[in-house]
C-alpha cells in the first residue's frame, strides 16, 4: 500500500492560466458516492469540534475534480499537478473568495470506500492537514476523487473556500385556514447557517391562484409571515406558495402549493 499527502493554505491571488482537466479511468456514479461519503466525514467532524458544516458548491466540487484528474493523468500526486495556484483557477473559473486552501492525496487501497477512508483517515492525522479541514473562516468546500487503473492509484483533492453567500434561503409553508370566505396563509423561513458570510433573511414573495390558474404575486419582498384575504368567491379552490429571499438575493424555490376550498 502506498499513501501519500500534501496540503496548501494561501491566501493571495496569482494571475495566470490553468491547464485544462486531464481524463483519468473512474466511474462518475463511484465518484460522486465517494465525494459525498468524504464530505459527510469531514462535516461530522467539524460538527464535533462546533464548527458550522461546510457547504458543498457544485463549481468548486468540478474544479476538485478536475485537478484530481491531472494528478490521476501525471501520476504524480503534487499541487502544481493538480493545476498549481488554487487562488488562480478560482479566479479563472469566476468563483469569488476570500481565502481558500486545499488538501490532496493518494491512495492504492482498492478503489471506493477504502481508499476514501484510508485517505480521510491520514488527512485527519496530519498536522498540518487538521488546520485547513476544521478551519472556522472557510464556508464552501469541493471534493473530488479519480481513480487511475494504470497505477490501481486514486487521487483525490478537496478545495476550501471562504466567499459570499450564494446559498440559497429556505422558505417554508405554514398553515392555511378558512373561517366562511375569508382564507388566512402563514408561513416561514431561514437563510442556512454558514461557517462565515451569512447574508441572513430579507424577505418572502407569495404567490396565489384560483383553480390552478396562473400564479399572481400577492406579497413581494414582504417581511410578514401571514396573511388574511377575505371575501373570496365561493365554489373555488385557492393556492399559495412563499418563496425566500436573502440579504445578497439568493433565492429558495418556490414552496409546493397548498391549497382549500372556499364552498
Amino acid at each position: 500500500m502506498a499513501a501519500l499527502l500534501a496540503a496548501s493554505l494561501a491566501l493571495l491571488v496569482m494571475l495566470g492560466g490553468m491547464p485544462g482537466p486531464a481524463a483519468a479511468a473512474t466511474t462518475t456514479s463511484t465518484a460522486d458516492t465517494i465525494s459525498s461519503a468524504v464530505l459527510g466525514w469531514l462535516n461530522r467532524d467539524r460538527a464535533a469540534r462546533g464548527l458550522v458544516p461546510l457547504r458543498n458548491w457544485t463549481p468548486l466540487k468540478s474544479m476538485a475534480a478536475d485537478r484530481a484528474a491531472r494528478m490521476a493523468e501525471a501520476d504524480t500526486l503534487s499541487h502544481a499537478a493538480a493545476g498549481g495556484n488554487v487562488g488562480t483557477e478560482l479566479s479563472v473559473r469566476g468563483l469569488q473568495w476570500y481565502g481558500y486552501g486545499e488538501i490532496i492525496g493518494a491512495s492504492t487501497y482498492p478503489w471506493g470506500s477504502q481508499a476514501a477512508a484510508n485517505i480521510y483517515s491520514l488527512w485527519k492525522a496530519s498536522s498540518s492537514h487538521r488546520p485547513i479541514m476544521f478551519s472556522a473562516r472557510y464556508n464552501y468546500v469541493g471534493v473530488g476523487f479519480i481513480y487511475r487503473s494504470a497505477s490501481n492509484t486514486t487521487y483525490a483533492s478537496i478545495v476550501f473556500a471562504e466567499s459570499k453567500d450564494h446559498t440559497g434561503a429556505v422558505a417554508r409553508n405554514g398553515t392555511l385556514s378558512r373561517t366562511g370566505t375569508t382564507v388566512r396563509f402563514a408561513w416561514s423561513g431561514h437563510d442556512p447557517r454558514l461557517q462565515t458570510h451569512t447574508a441572513g433573511l430579507r424577505s418572502f414573495d407569495v404567490q396565489y391562484r384560483v383553480d390552478g390558474g396562473t400564479w399572481r404575486t400577492i406579497r413581494n419582498d414582504t417581511t410578514r409571515t401571514a396573511l388574511t384575504l377575505a371575501s373570496r368567491s365561493h365554489g373555488h379552490w385557492y393556492g399559495f406558495r412563499v418563496q425566500a429571499a436573502d440579504r445578497r438575493g439568493n433565492l429558495s424555490r418556490w414552496t409546493s402549493e397548498k391549497r382549500v376550498w372556499v364552498p
